[in-house]
């Protein structure tokens, strides 16, 4: 199984280099940052911590962001996306993500936190299908219908097309991980306001799909 990690970020040079030392400590492969139209030093931080980048002009959204990251990786098998304001994440859960696909109990995984925040927590164990955190065959990803005009909706649009293909889906517990939140990093009105925009890209994602059933 030919394996490359996937990190999507925007203005997270804060982040990114801690997420991507931990990627090339569990030694998967390639491990390939895209930038999207980053304005800071995410790119820098992202090269200096021995990754792979790939910088988007504009920024064009995290499915984009994914959809340009997925072609470029070729010859891959199994993406493992990680999102790029991840906290206390370690090689060893990198590997959890792994184990399900490698002794043949699910062909797609997703991580859930556990301990590493209540914010963070209860939002993604309220939202499991919106998880980040996730190994994937690339092929699922390539097919997935218009995905870089996805925005935040991808993570709806990849469970569709992992339904599609009938793929067992098994979630994986992630003690301790948490993430950065967008009011932290971008001060409490800006962040609520980048909040509201990933909501309504997932809220559109998701009556776009209810208009085709």
């Amino acid at each position: 199984m030919n394996l490359a990690v996937l990190i999507s970020a925007f203005n997270e040079g804060k982040t990114v280099a801690d997420v991507v030392r931990v990627a090339l400590e569990a030694a998967l492969g390639e491990v390939l940052v895209v930038s999207d139209g980053s304005t800071d030093d995410t790119a820098v931080q992202a090269r200096n911590a021995g990754a792979s980048v790939l910088e988007l002009p504009v920024n064009s959204g995290k499915g984009a962001a994914v959809a340009a990251g997925a072609r470029a990786l070729v010859g891959v098998d199994y993406l493992v996306l990680l999102d790029a304001d991840l906290v206390n994440l370690t090689s060893a859960h990198i590997s959890s993500l792994l184990e399900p696909i490698r002794v043949g109990r699910a062909q797609t995984t997703a991580g859930l936190f556990s301990g590493g925040g209540a914010l963070t927590d209860f939002g993604n164990r309220a939202t499991p299908q919106w998880s980040g955190q996730r190994c994937i065959p690339r092929q699922t990803i390539l097919g997935t219908p218009n995905l870089a005009a996805r925005g935040y909706g991808i993570e709806l649009a990849i469970n569709d097309s992992i339904a599609r293909e009938g793929l067992r889906l098994e979630y994986v517990d992630l003690p301790g991980v948490s993430q950065v939140l967008k009011e932290q990093k971008r001060g409490v009105l800006a962040g609520l306001l980048w909040r509201f925009k990933m909501y309504w890209q997932i809220f559109r994602y998701t009556m776009q799909r209810s208009k085709l059933r």
